[in-house]
């Protein structure tokens, strides 16, 4: 099973509405309802209940989705992308400051971490806007990251900062021995 953990609209999505994905949102004003109303760092699933994770927090705080409707026209014109675009869900009212962003990634990894299967997969999306690459994975330490995927197109970073996703692993845990004295 796959969670799509801030589902937003569904824009990365080809398929909108897939059996085998769960898509989970906090927001209520989506286009797309999500599939549960739930917070990512605090989800009604059991322990241990997927397989993949996706998660495209927000990378920005302090702004307002309100202000990426100009950004979009911007970036149809600039870009030539598809309509779609204007449609897309940040979560900034979710991230005021930089602790509350900080606090969003600290709560998903100790969920995703209780709900992602032994030897399963996080795919995290990340964009250098206030944050580097590195110090939000120091975040992610109970993860083992498997691959960083460069992101190239532009209307993803608005050629302002890199994009990545990143394929982590929860890594099995050892099976402890006790001795008996």
């Amino acid at each position: 099973m796959i969670l799509d953990a801030t589902a937003g609209n569904r824009t990365m999505w080809k398929h909108k509405n897939t059996e085998n994905i769960i898509y989970i949102d906090i927001e209520k004003k989506l286009e797309r309802k999500p599939t549960i109303f739930a917070d990512c760092t605090n989800t009604p699933f059991l322990s241990e209940s997927f397989d993949t994770i996706f998660y495209d927090p927000p990378h920005d705080y302090g702004r307002d989705d309100a202000d990426m409707l100009g950004i979009g026209k911007i970036m149809l014109k600039q870009f030539k992308v598809s309509e779609h675009r204007l449609h897309t869900y940040y979560g900034y009212k979710y991230t005021p400051n930089r602790i509350s962003m900080i606090k969003l990634l600290y709560g998903a990894n100790k969920e995703f971490n209780r709900i992602l299967k032994e030897g399963g997969l996080l795919w995290l999306k990340w964009c250098e806007l206030k944050l580097s690459l590195n110090r939000m994975l120091r975040i992610f330490d109970n993860f083992t990251v498997l691959m960083i995927i460069s992101v190239t197109d532009p209307t993803h970073t608005m050629s302002k900062a890199q994009t990545y996703w990143i394929c982590l692993t929860k890594e099995k845990r050892e099976a402890t021995q006790t001795t008996l004295g």
